[in-house]
């Protein structure tokens, strides 16, 4: 019987120390586990606190890079002089383009090519939306025109001017608001124009 007594009781200890020692797993399991939930919550945390920081420095407006002042608009070292506005027949049946004349300054140290620096940055919108560029009609009033149309696709040498028009083609009446931008798409300056 104390044999019993004894093998019962070492069995009693063996299970005490058992579950004690399933606890302390547990214990230790759910702190670690606890730790590494917390880590993750605070990698993440920092993630998104850096990836919002990222977002609101890149959403902040950058140092613009054209300005807009007393009808000239300058990006990139290329002045636009803004010296007239029109309406004149469309090349389509039943349209009108509003053209805007200027004087174009290349202060570059390589040549440009007005067009393409004018159509990346200025845009025109009419009753919110988006005109395209449109064409001249082909009439002997329009020569001078196409004549600086043609000046607005030649490359301009540094230090030198030239003449040239932009247009765009309306859909009807309606003011025309044409927007210029710098090269990261800000806008710098927007202006209206009525065309009656």
């Amino acid at each position: 019987m104390y044999r019993s007594l004894k093998i019962g009781t070492a069995l009693s200890l063996l299970l005490l120390l058992v579950g004690c020692g399933a606890s302390g797993a547990k214990t230790t399991q759910s702190h670690s586990s606890s730790r590494t939930s917390q880590a993750t919550k605070t990698s993440h945390s920092q993630r998104t606190h850096s990836s919002s920081s990222v977002s609101s420095s890149s959403q902040s407006s950058q140092a613009k890079t054209a300005t807009f002042a007393n009808s000239q608009f300058t990006i990139n070292h290329v002045t636009y002089e803004l010296t007239g506005t029109d309406v004149t027949a469309s090349a389509t049946a039943n349209r009108n383009l509003f053209v805007i004349y200027y004087t174009v300054t290349n202060r570059q140290s390589k040549a440009i090519v007005p067009s393409d620096l004018w159509e990346s940055s200025v845009s025109a919108k009419q009753d919110g939306k988006k005109l395209s560029t449109g064409n001249l009609a082909f009439t002997t009033s329009q020569t001078k025109d196409n004549d600086l149309l043609n000046n607005t696709v030649m490359p301009v040498k540094p230090g030198k001017t030239t003449k040239g028009l932009a247009m765009f083609e309306p859909k009807n009446t309606d003011p025309v608001s044409v927007t210029f931008s710098d090269t990261h798409g800000q806008v710098v300056h927007t202006s209206q124009y009525n065309l009656n």
